[in-house]
């Protein structure tokens, strides 16, 4: 195995463009080397491998082999980085919404308001709004 110098800026930009995917970053013939640029790169904590920045984005591992010992890593993102998954309930309120099954909005709002006020009257939905915001301040000031 012939010694050559790592490209860490061109190995970590090979791994951000394959999220996920482990590749090799370079062999080693001593164990102790790969070890330790594995944990560089998990870690963040070598001042000379900055392409693995922030800390904690990357994974590394080492494997045994004929010649030494080599380094893998994949990129699995940084913790800051905005990834929202949408829990199964939202997804399935959504999958209703788009048949059809469930409406939402201010139209479905207003349509629901206007059923409930031919179906009950004025007398409820009717009321003067200066009124109401004086009996709910009235209400505020009693319980005080």
């Amino acid at each position: 195995m012939n010694r050559r110098n790592v490209n860490h800026t061109h190995a970590a930009a090979r791994l951000r463009a394959d999220r996920g995917a482990w590749l090799t970053v370079s062999e080693y013939r001593n164990a102790s080397t790969a070890h330790t640029i594995a944990y560089a790169i998990r870690s963040g904590r070598n001042p000379n491998l900055t392409a693995y920045l922030p800390a904690g984005s990357f994974e590394a591992r080492t494997r045994l082999t004929a010649d030494g010992t080599v380094v893998e890593a994949r990129y699995v993102g940084a913790a800051d980085e905005k990834c929202v998954r949408p829990s199964a309930d939202a997804v399935r309120v959504l999958g209703q919404i788009e048949r059809g099954e469930i409406r939402c909005g201010a139209d479905a709002a207003r349509e629901i308001a206007a059923s409930h006020q031919a179906a009950y009257g004025d007398a409820v939905w009717g009321m003067d709004e200066d009124a109401a915001w004086a009996d709910a301040v009235a209400s505020l000031g009693a319980t005080a």
